[in-house]
């Protein structure tokens, strides 16, 4: 449908340089084996013969006819798309199997999983957590998760707060690199795309700066990119994680 659009309003655009012509047309006859334009008036419909200098003319005028020829074809198309988009209904498909009684549930596996059902095993998948260093202070979410910082709990809490299903340090196979554990792995329950959620909390430590940049290189390697399937947020001692900015990062890509 944009492609569509696109080129109409491209069509459009290139006829309305061209509203001075708009009661010119042209007929063509052959003479001895040769080609003859004549200008037709729309209105009157009087021929004159177009003359060799008004080749230029003649050009622009063809063109505009068959680009209004080519519009017509696509209005067409679009509104047979239109009417198939009104009884396009995939989500009735998922019904057949939600309407079926609970019992024969147990004995069916449903053609397209239902969205709910989806969510539901996402959130239940079950993995190791990563021991904690009791030495640095607890901090827990609103549900119960365990984090490790002040600015990670921010995060958890909010992703909570807009009901986004999220695993904390849920392990992934990077090639080259291993098992890592990004801080949080989120579940777009509109579109059911997964993101890895990194927080880097310590940007002004040259040490860990050089190495998370070597892991963010590594997370690209292996199809992970910012904005397209993986959220990087940052601060350092002077410059704490904004509210503001990962509320912005939530609605953006989770919601």
């Amino acid at each position: 449908m944009k492609e569509i659009d696109g080129l109409i309003l491209k069509i459009d655009k290139r006829a309305s340089k061209l509203k001075d012509l708009s009661n010119c047309g042209i007929a063509i006859s052959r003479s001895n084996g040769n080609d003859q334009y004549y200008w037709v008036d729309r209105v009157t419909k009087k021929r004159k013969y177009a003359k060799n200098d008004e080749k230029e003319k003649l050009k622009k005028v063809a063109q505009r006819d068959y680009e209004m020829l080519v519009k017509n074809k696509l209005v067409h198309m679009r509104n047979e798309i239109s009417e198939f988009i009104k009884h396009y209904d995939i989500e009735g498909v998922e019904k057949v199997y939600l309407r079926i009684a609970d019992a024969r549930k147990k004995l069916v596996t449903p053609i397209i999983e239902p969205k709910e059902m989806f969510v539901e095993r996402w959130r239940n998948v079950s993995y190791e957590p990563m021991e904690y260093d009791e030495s640095k202070g607890e901090f827990y979410s609103h549900s119960g998760i365990r984090v490790r910082s002040k600015s990670e709990l921010i995060i958890a809490n909010m992703l909570e707060r807009e009901a986004v299903p999220y695993h904390y340090e849920y392990p992934i196979m990077l090639n080259g690199v291993g098992t890592v554990r990004p801080d949080f792995t989120c579940l777009n329950v509109r579109t059911g795309q997964e993101f890895i959620w990194e927080h880097f909390g310590m940007m002004d430590n040259i040490a860990y700066a050089n190495k998370n940049i070597s892991k963010i290189n590594a997370y690209e390697q292996n199809g992970y990119y910012p904005g397209k399937n993986m959220i990087m947020t940052f601060e350092t001692s002077q410059h704490a994680v904004s509210s503001y900015i990962i509320k912005t990062m939530i609605e953006n890509y989770l919601i």
